[in-house]
């Protein structure tokens, strides 16, 4: 996978209530700090910038986090209704996010009897029965 950058936000996921995205290894999700010059938040403003809500503390309702170093599935409400719904079902548990580890052995690893960790995914599910 490319490093991120501000253009190569990828739409796993799109309905009047809820944007899914696939966040990038190494991209906070969310940063006030000038430094931070690449986050989920800057990727969004550049793709879907009438998406951005004033009204919010980073411009985005985001419905969970992710760490820094993982990739995968990140569910944005896209507008304060939807984000309720989404908290309430996080709050009750009737979220599912699944992990996923993909582990790459070669060969000269195998006689050294250690294991390469390639990349991670995560997946995060809403069911319909919760939003």
């Amino acid at each position: 996978m490319e490093p991120g950058s501000v253009e190569n936000l990828s739409i796993v996921y799109r309905s009047r209530d809820f944007l899914v995205v696939n966040k990038h290894w190494d991209v906070r999700i969310d940063s006030k700090a000038w430094r931070e010059t690449l986050t989920l938040q800057k990727q969004l403003r550049h793709r879907f910038p009438e998406l951005a809500d004033p009204d919010t503390c980073y411009g985005f309702r985001f419905c969970h986090q992710l760490d820094f170093s993982t990739s995968g599935a990140l569910c944005v409400a896209l507008n304060k209704a939807a984000a309720g719904s989404a908290y309430r079902c996080f709050k009750e548990r009737r979220v599912t996010k699944a992990y996923l580890a993909l582990v790459v052995r070669t060969q000269s690893q195998a006689s050294r009897s250690s294991w390469f960790w390639n990349t991670g995914c995560t997946q995060a599910i809403l069911s319909p029965k919760c939003c």
